[in-house]
């Protein structure tokens, strides 16, 4: 027969297993489909499940064992790759991009996300100079911030950054159109 210390060392030792089992949170790659404004707020919605599991302490020690075994590493920010087209080698959003930058902004207007911050991540194919890479997507980054903002989105609530190609979708064929992306990351 097993005693209650026992019993309460297994049940954490399972919730630590469980937790830590549980995989983080993905990101949501739209490709080359148009979300709609329901897709990314679902997609960017901050979990609010519980992290961890607290107890009380049985002997000195335990409690912080048990926490310490029983809490899950912390989930990554909820996020979305979408394929938004800008004019070649320019930072300028091309026409065929205007509804999906229109359902971005709507969702990231709404009232499930009016509250949360975003990092907007620009990245490039794999041609070309990894300096002028780096400094188009920074560009980039820049100007889907600015259609957001101009669009309703506060400015303080989004900050920007390229990571020019430092980051390929697709590092079989650099030159592919799916590493010309942005990313928004919700919480950053």
């Amino acid at each position: 027969m097993k005693t209650p210390y026992a019993a309460l060392l297994l049940m954490l030792t399972a919730a630590g297993t469980l937790a830590s089992a549980m995989p983080a949170r993905a990101e949501t790659d739209f490709g080359k489909t148009q979300p709609s404004v329901s897709d990314i707020v679902n997609s960017l919605k901050e979990d609010d499940s519980v992290s961890g599991v607290r107890t009380r302490s049985l002997r000195p020690g335990a409690a912080a064992e048990a926490t310490s075994a029983a809490v899950a590493e912390p989930a990554a920010a909820p996020s979305i790759s979408m394929q938004i087209q800008f004019d070649y080698a320019s930072d300028r959003i091309s026409a065929q991009s205007k509804k999906i930058m229109n359902n971005l902004a709507a969702a990231l207007t709404s009232s499930e996300l009016q509250s949360q911050t975003f990092t907007i991540v620009g990245h490039t194919d794999g041609r070309g100079a990894a300096d002028y890479n780096m400094a188009l997507s920074q560009r980039r980054a820049a100007s889907v911030k600015a259609y957001l903002v101009s669009n309703g989105v506060g400015a303080e609530r989004l900050k920007t950054i390229g990571k020019g190609l430092t980051e390929l979708a697709n590092k079989d064929n650099p030159a592919a159109a799916e590493n010309r992306r942005v990313e928004i990351v919700a919480g950053s």
